[in-house]
C-alpha cells in the first residue's frame, strides 16, 4: 500500500518538499552571507536594494530572507488547501477510492498510509525550513549592531508573527495540523472547492487564535511599572534596560491595584500654559534657569496630582521577554499536535462513512 500511495503520489509529494526544500537552501545561503556582515539582519530589510555596489549583495540576502519568512507563515495553510485536501478528494470526487476500499486492505490502511507517505515528508521539510531561517535569525546574538536584536530589526519579537510561526518546531506542527485539517474537511465534505474553502478559514482562525489568544497564557508576563509624571502616559515606554527584546503585551496607567485607569489626557493637557517661560529683562541667565527650573518643577507636581484625581497609582508595561521563545516554541508546537491528533478521531469516523 505505502508504494502504491507513493506512485499515486510522487508528483505531490516532489512538488511540495522539492520547493519547501528548496526555499530552505536559498535561506541557508543568505544566512551565510549575512552572518558574514558586520551588521546582519535576518528580517525586516526592505527590498530596495542597489543592483551593484558596497553592501548590495548583503541587502539582498536580507531582503530575500524577509521574504522567505512571510512566505513561511503562509505555507501551513496553503499546504492544507493544496496537499491536505487533494490528496483525500481527488479520489473520493472521481471515485477512484472505490478500487482502494474494495480491496482486500483496511480503510485504516488507506487512510494512514498517506499520512505516513505524503503528510510525514512534508512536515519534516518545513521543520527543515524553519530551523534554518531560525538560524539565520541567530547571527544578531553576536552582533554589536545597536539597530539590530537576535538578527532581526529592532521592534521585532521572535515571540510574535511572522518570526514564531516560521520557526522550527512550530512551522512543521502548524503543517501537520493543517494537513490533517484539510484531509478531514476533504472527507466529510468530499467536494474539493468546498474542503479548501474551509480549511483555509479554519487554519487561519486557528493560527490568529494561537497569536492572540493562546499565547499569551503560556508564562506569566513580565510586569515592570514607572512613577508618574508627565511623561508616563507615553505608550512606547520601554523597560529599563531598552536593549532587551521583549513582546509588548500592553501598557498604560494602572490604579494601586494593577487595573487600568482610562486617562482623559484633555483634563490635564492644560497644566503649564500660563507660565511665565520667556527670560525677563532685568533677570540673568543663571537666575532664568533656576525660575524655569521651579516652574518645571511646579508643573510636573501638579500634572502628578491630576493623575492622582483620576485614580492613577503608576505606569506599567507587561510583556513576555524573548528568552521565552524556545519554551514557547515547544509549548505551541505540542498544543497544534495534540489538537491535530484529535481531529484524527472525526477523521476515521469519516472514513468509516465512505461506501465503496
Amino acid at each position: 500500500m505505502i508504494w502504491v500511495t507513493w506512485r499515486q503520489h510522487r508528483a505531490t509529494i516532489h512538488a511540495a518538499v522539492g520547493g519547501i526544500l528548496l526555499l530552505a537552501v536559498v535561506a541557508l545561503v543568505c544566512g551565510f552571507g549575512i552572518r558574514a556582515s558586520e551588521q546582519p539582519v535576518a528580517f525586516g530589510t526592505m527590498p530596495y536594494c542597489p543592483k551593484s555596489g558596497d553592501g548590495a549583495g548583503e541587502c539582498w540576502s536580507e531582503s530575500t530572507l524577509t521574504l522567505i519568512t512571510l512566505v513561511t507563515t503562509l505555507l501551513p495553510v496553503l499546504l492544507g488547501i493544496l496537499v491536505g485536501v487533494t490528496v483525500f478528494s481527488r479520489d473520493l470526487e472521481r471515485g477512484t477510492h472505490v478500487v482502494g476500499l474494495s480491496q482486500s486492505v483496511s480503510r485504516a490502511r488507506w487512510y494512514w498510509s498517506r499520512l505516513l507517505v505524503v503528510f510525514v515528508p512534508v512536515t519534516a521539510a518545513m521543520v527543515v525550513l524553519g530551523s534554518v531561517l531560525e538560524w539565520t535569525r541567530s547571527a544578531g546574538i553576536q552582533s554589536n549592531y545597536a539597530y539590530a536584536s537576535n538578527g532581526v530589526w529592532y521592534g521585532y519579537s521572535r515571540l510574535t508573527f511572522p518570526l514564531f510561526q516560521s520557526s522550527g518546531l512550530v512551522a512543521g506542527a502548524y503543517t501537520f495540523l493543517a494537513l490533517i485539517l484539510g484531509s478531514l474537511t476533504a472527507l466529510l465534505l468530499r467536494n474539493t472547492l468546498g474542503a479548501m474553502t474551509a480549511t483555509l478559514v479554519a487554519m487561519t482562525a486557528l493560527m490568529v487564535g494561537f497569536q492572540i489568544d493562546a499565547r499569551p497564557q503560556y508564562a506569566t508576563p513580565v510586569v515592570e511599572s514607572q512613577p508618574l509624571g508627565p511623561t508616563t502616559t507615553m505608550a512606547h515606554y520601554m523597560p529599563a534596560d531598552e536593549n532587551r527584546s521583549m513582546w509588548l503585551l500592553g501598557s498604560g496607567l494602572v490604579d494601586e491595584n494593577g487595573r487600568s485607569v482610562n486617562f482623559d489626557y484633555a483634563t490635564c493637557g492644560q497644566i503649564g500654559d500660563d507660565a511665565d517661560w520667556s527670560q525677563r529683562p532685568d533677570e540673568t541667565l543663571a537666575a532664568y534657569e533656576l525660575r524655569e527650573d521651579s516652574i518645571l518643577a511646579a508643573q510636573n507636581r501638579e500634572f502628578v496630582a491630576c493623575q492622582r484625581a483620576q485614580g492613577a497609582d503608576h505606569f506599567e508595561i507587561r510583556f513576555h521577554p524573548d528568552s521565552l521563545f524556545r519554551r514557547f516554541q515547544l509549548i505551541e508546537a505540542a498544543l497544534a499536535l495534540a489538537l491535530a491528533a484529535l481531529l484524527l478521531a472525526p477523521s476515521l469516523w469519516a472514513l468509516r462513512r465512505l461506501r465503496p
